[in-house]
Order: structure tokens, then sequence, then C-alpha cells
């Protein structure tokens, strides 16, 4: 039997980013790779930190992904909370803005 040396720890595989699913897709993705909405009093906001305190989702920044999440309820289910028309179309206008800017970064 092979002895063990006292503090040799063998890693079982090399570091895996957090992984988020899309509420849209729901496929499994990198939380960095993913865009996040938050929960506030006030209503939904993006979270381009990734740090903002509440419950969140997350959704491709692809224009499907958010066309689906956006059109049905799904925002809302993840969320647990009733979205208005306003900051729904708040909301639709700063991912517009967001998609433009990572299509012309690619």
């Amino acid at each position: 039997m092979a002895k063990r040396v006292k503090g040799s720890k063998q890693r079982r595989g090399a570091f895996r980013a957090p992984q988020r699913m899309c509420i849209a897709c729901r496929e499994s993705d990198g939380k960095r790779d993913l865009i996040r909405l938050v929960r506030a009093a006030d209503g939904v906001h993006l979270d381009e930190s990734g740090k903002m305190s509440g419950r969140g989702a997350y959704v491709h920044p692809q224009v499907n992904c958010w066309e689906e999440a956006l059109a049905g309820s799904l925002i809302q289910k993840a969320l647990r909370t009733k979205i208005s028309a306003e900051n729904l179309t708040t909301l639709s206008a700063s991912v517009s803005t967001l998609l433009q800017v990572t299509d012309e970064s690619l």
C-alpha cells in the first residue's frame, strides 16, 4: 500500500465555472455567459455585474431566447413576481440595446 504524504491532495478535476440554466431554452451554461435578471422592490432589472442581491433568473444573450422569455410568462414564473407593462417595456428596451452591443462585439 502506498504511503500518503501529509498535505498532498490530488485535485479530482480542473476548476469548473458555476453553471446556470437559461429560463427560455433550458440549456445550462457558464454563469458569465448568461445575462441575469433580478427581482427588486421597484420591478425587474438587468444585473450587468451579476452581484445584485435578490432573486435572479438567467437568459442567454441571444435574440430567440429573449423573445421567448419576454413573450411568455417565463420571467414572471422564474422570479415569482408580476411584471407591470411599463417595467416590461423598459426591460425589453434595455435588452435590445444590450443585444446590439454584444452583436457588435462579436
